[in-house]
């Protein structure tokens, strides 16, 4: 997990516009909001993992989010709440963004497991709104839950 703090131009006191964004993020999450999820990203944005990155279609994403959202409610998913943030801005336009969420999940009578996801994102800022046209996961979702015991590891 990332530890350290982007050296160039990093802001310890977040900009408003970043804290809402990023808090309306967690919130779409947390209540599965598609409407909300698909206003935060342009039709086109590029999407990077530990297996590459890949350009990725709003359209299609969005086709995926009713069985993404089936299966994070079958394993217990509550909710997601933003753990940290900090933003280094990068020109009048983007934003460098490092954000650590908690992704909350419970199923009776198991006990609560919190699983951490390390997320960076660049935003590009249009009269004020800004837009996630580029997401880096630093690690896989599905092994992020299995290592935590919230999703069986597959023999």
């Amino acid at each position: 997990m990332w530890s350290g703090r982007p050296q160039n131009r990093t802001s310890r006191i977040l900009s408003p516009v970043v804290q809402e964004f990023f808090s309306q993020y967690a919130r779409s999450r947390s209540a599965q909001d598609i409407g909300l999820i698909a206003s935060q990203y342009p039709d086109s944005f590029m999407f990077a993992g530990p297996k590459g990155v890949r350009v990725a279609e709003k359209g299609a994403v969005l086709a995926a989010f009713p069985k993404g959202q089936e299966f994070l409610k079958s394993l217990g998913h509550q909710s997601t709440e933003v753990l940290t943030l900090d933003e280094t801005k990068i020109d009048e336009h983007y934003l460098f963004v490092r954000a650590l969420f908690a992704w909350h999940f419970q199923r009776a009578p198991a006990a609560h497991i919190d699983v951490k996801v390390d997320s960076t994102f660049i935003l590009y800022i249009d009269q004020g709104v800004p837009a996630i046209v580029f997401q880096h996961e630093h690690e896989d979702f599905r092994q992020a839950l299995q290592a935590s015991g919230v999703l069986p590891t597959q023999s």
